[in-house]
């Protein structure tokens, strides 16, 4: 029986891809209030582990259970039927923003509302106002409101970024999986986006597990850190604990990049 009380359980995790093991036997537990960072070098696996988490990609056939909010999302190479439904109160912040470029900042917030609707309504797009005036409350939240009638595609990066926060919000979200948020933001977009996550985890309770490239920023806005590299769990503590030498040996070549370039950047 998995473990209701946990966020995210994931229990023998295994990916590939041809011959690279993307997942090599990974185990997790996230607690409920928690924000988690993971890091590690290119191609370590952190953004598979959130897809697979999240039902986006389909994990090895001997992989183990993943559950996330006490719903099982997948195991053994099989997504569950209702995975849709599971991922309802699921958040998923990527890092190219996911609005639709065509439609304004609002009707793009308006989108995390579909999955609370019947399908009719949704695809002709009738929100009631309950809704709508949520919308722009999430937008107020997040310090877009002003844009609202702005096409997403004429707004910056971290524009784009606070206004898919602002869509998971109206969507409900329980949790958030946010996958590299801040990589292609400049250095003040980024710490708005990281201080926007903090927020809604220590003042909402929501669960968040973030990936960054950027050492800096895990260490300031983390308390727990996960860090992997070629598919498995190298370090998982408190960011306090995790010290230089550790960090030399996970990122091998990338240490300059990922450390030293953050902590300019904070």
């Amino acid at each position: 029986m998995p473990d209701r009380e946990a966020a995210l359980k994931a229990e023998n995790l295994r990916m590939t891809f041809g011959e690279t093991r993307a997942l090599d036997d990974v185990s997790l537990t996230i607690e409920p209030g928690e924000m988690v960072a993971l890091i590690g070098p290119s191609g370590s696996g952190k953004s598979t582990l959130l897809r697979v988490a999240a039902g986006l990609q389909v994990a090895d056939r001997n992989s183990g259970p993943v559950h996330v909010l006490g719903r099982k999302m997948q195991e053994r190479g099989r997504l569950a039927s209702a995975v849709r439904t599971y991922r309802a109160p699921l958040g998923f912040i990527f890092q190219q923003f996911n609005l639709v470029g065509r439609l304004t900042l609002f009707r793009n917030v308006l989108l995390g509302a579909l999955g609370q609707m019947s399908l009719w309504r949704g695809a002709l797009g009738l929100f009631p106002d309950s809704t709508k005036q949520k919308a722009m409350d999430a937008l107020e939240r997040v310090g877009m409101s002003e844009f609202a009638g702005r096409r997403a595609s004429n707004l910056s990066g971290g524009q784009q970024q606070r206004g898919a926060i602002a869509r998971a919000l109206v969507q409900g979200a329980e949790m958030l999986f946010a996958d590299e948020p801040i990589a292609s933001l400049d250095p003040v977009s980024a710490r708005k986006v990281m201080e926007l996550l903090a927020e809604l985890n220590e003042r909402d309770g929501l669960s968040v597990v973030v990936t960054l490239h950027q050492i800096g920023y895990a260490r300031e806005y983390c308390d727990r850190i996960i860090a992997l590299n070629a598919g498995q769990i190298v370090y998982d503590g408190p960011r306090d604990a995790l010290t230089q030498d550790k960090l030399i040996e996970i990122y091998g070549s990338e240490y300059e990049a990922a450390f030293y370039g953050a902590e300019e950047e904070a």
